[in-house]
């Protein structure tokens, strides 16, 4: 009890020293809830990478267009449906800040309804690649994108028309458009397009149609 009682008294005062540098080192340390909220928060940026939105547009497209003189009249409203998975987060393009922006892959599914000249309907798949300009706390969103695929169409039906000859024709599309965020998720979106059709001659009839026009949209960030 006597060897016992100085041994107790020398290791009391270490244990206070212990627990006071313990204590000391927890709150001087990193706060876990705190790095993981700013986090979060970083990831609710609609353009950050691995994000994605989904967009809902219609509009009309008119043709002939770029020259093509003669050429019969094929105008039509069309429906979009497009997925986009954002590729990239924002960053500077080529180094310049004005041109800050981030790349997103996109799905498209179509339907259009021929409004002038020969009747029918057309509908099809794209994919498409777009770069959005990015500016940060800006609810001004440009953007320009490209893409191609196919579509199926009864408009070859016509025996009388040249423009469209195969029930399946490819399309290429190169669009500008803007969007303005109305929250953090939702966005409206107004666009200029162009799109081409054709069947690269595998139809007797492959004069092709040269369209443009405008479309409106809302589009969802998640």
């Amino acid at each position: 009890m006597t060897l016992a009682l100085p041994l107790l008294m020398k290791l009391i005062p270490l244990l206070c020293l212990s627990l006071l540098a313990f204590q000391a080192a927890k709150a001087g340390g990193p706060d876990l809830s705190k790095s993981t909220h700013t986090i979060q928060v970083a990831e609710t940026d609609p353009f950050a990478k691995g994000g994605h939105e989904v967009d809902f547009s219609g509009g009309l497209l008119y043709s002939p267009v770029l020259g093509a003189h003669g050429r019969p009249v094929l105008d039509y409203a069309q429906t979009d449906l497009t997925l986009g998975w954002m590729l990239t987060s924002p960053s500077s393009l080529f180094g310049w800040n004005c041109l800050r922006g981030n790349w997103e892959g996109l799905a498209n599914v179509f339907g259009a309804k021929v409004t002038k000249g020969p009747d029918g309907f057309l509908g099809g798949a794209r994919a498409l690649l777009r770069y959005n300009f990015v500016q940060p706390e800006s609810r001004w969103v440009p953007f320009c994108q490209f893409g191609a695929g196919g579509l199926g169409d009864d408009v070859y039906r016509h025996r009388d028309q040249r423009l469209i000859g195969g029930g399946f024709e490819f399309t290429l599309v190169a669009d500008c458009g803007l969007r303005y965020f109305i929250t953090k998720q939702w966005a409206a979106m107004v666009m200029i397009d162009f799109e081409h059709i054709s069947n690269a001659n595998t139809a007797s009839r492959n004069i092709g149609v040269n369209a443009a026009g405008g479309t409106l949209g809302i589009g969802y960030f998640f």
